[in-house]
Formats: structure tokens, sequence, C-alpha cells
């Protein structure tokens, strides 16, 4: 096993697929339809090397899922890999930065050049 990738998408066939690249490249991964659920699952001592998050969801965006994740000592220097569809500038904290539509090599590529940063990937 790699590392644990925490995976924030609100489209549900968006996050199976990119999930199930992730787990084909050797990661475990845990999923979060939302920046509230993702934040839960952060709660429940969930270590994740990296977070790969989507900026527009509903009840808690990822922008907002960001601003409270860096309030949190434990968790707050772990690195987000942003996925968006936008042109807009990423919000301050955002490791990388995946413009969507994006290629799967490209996604395992950022996933564990952060992870092995974080040194948690084998």
């Amino acid at each position: 096993m790699r590392g644990t990738v925490l995976l924030l998408e609100d489209d549900a066939d968006v996050r199976e697929a990119v999930a199930g690249v992730l787990e084909d490249a050797g990661f475990q991964v845990a999923t979060a339809a939302n920046g509230k659920e993702g934040l839960n699952v952060l709660a429940q001592n969930t270590s994740p090397c990296v977070i790969v998050l989507d900026l527009w969801m509903p009840v808690l965006s990822g922008r907002e899922f960001l601003e409270q994740l860096r309030e949190e000592p434990q968790k707050s220097a772990l690195p987000v890999v942003l996925m968006t569809a936008s042109d807009s500038t990423p919000p301050p904290g955002v490791a990388a930065c995946l413009r969507k539509p994006f290629g799967v090599s490209q996604l395992v590529k950022v996933v564990e050049k952060h992870c092995l940063k974080a040194g948690r990937a084998a």
C-alpha cells in the first residue's frame, strides 16, 4: 500500500472514477462528497498522505474546506491537490492544481509526488 488519499468530489461518477484510478495505482482511498464529510473523515483519525479536492461542492466548498483544514494544527500541513474546471487562481496553500479534464497518468504522478514529499508513500 502506498498511502491513503482523501478524495473530496461531489459528482459520484467522477469520485468513483478517480478513486478507482488511485486504487489501481496502489493507494488506499477514503472518499467524501463535500467538505463537511471530508472534515468528518479527517476527524476519525484518517491520516492521508495527500488530499485531492474538488473546488466546487455543495454543503461546504473546497475553499471553505481548505480554510477549516488550515485551522487544525495536526492537519494544516497536509498537501492538497485541487481538481477544478475553473481557470481562476487556486486558493493559497494548494500543493498542485489539476485542470479538468486531466489525464490518469497526470493524476497518479501528482499524487505520488506529494505523498513522497509527505514521507508516506512506498
